[in-house]
């Protein structure tokens, strides 16, 4: 397992404005690594069963897993991560006011009309259509015993791996 070495948590809504602009958050900015010269952002197609959303990743962390995938088998599952994953990101530049620009593409995807929602996933940053999240969390998932249960064994696996007990 590796160790994290940036975290997103937390979530923030936002208005995107008619040309398609949504502000990022200064939390956000820093573990994307877009100091300086460096303001361009990945921006992936994702999906979660029926519901859609987007994936920003900063050029560093969108090379390393474009290298993970690189070393997979040649099979379908590569396949489909190629076409669909890879083939669908595009590279987004921040603003002077560290705007993001979502291309109409990408915010057709996501099903975005006015309000969107950043959602901090551990080693990613998802942008979400207000109304898609709001649905998505309406939808029954495990149960809470189940999550119980995998986190406990997730907590067993992490402490095995760092030689506690």
């Amino acid at each position: 397992m590796s160790k994290l070495t940036k975290t997103f948590f937390g979530r923030k809504e936002y208005r995107i404005d008619p040309k398609g602009r949504v502000p990022l958050s200064a939390d956000y900015y820093s573990q994307l690594d877009v100091q300086g010269e460096n303001k361009t952002l990945i921006v992936v197609r994702a999906s979660n069963g029926d519901f859609s959303y987007l994936e920003v990743f900063s050029q560093k962390e969108w090379n390393e897993k474009l290298e993970v995938i690189n070393l997979m088998d040649d099979d379908d599952d590569k396949e489909w991560l190629l076409v669909n994953y890879v083939g669908g990101a595009l590279s987004v530049d921040l603003d002077g006011q560290n705007r993001m620009r979502l291309p109409k593409s990408l915010i057709d995807y996501a099903g975005i009309k006015k309000d969107v929602v950043f959602i901090g996933a551990i080693s990613t940053l998802r942008i979400w259509s207000k109304e898609s999240l709001e649905k998505y969390e309406m939808t029954p998932k495990g149960t809470r015993d189940s999550i119980r249960d995998k986190m406990n064994a997730a907590r067993r696996k992490l402490l095995e791996e760092r030689g506690d007990k």
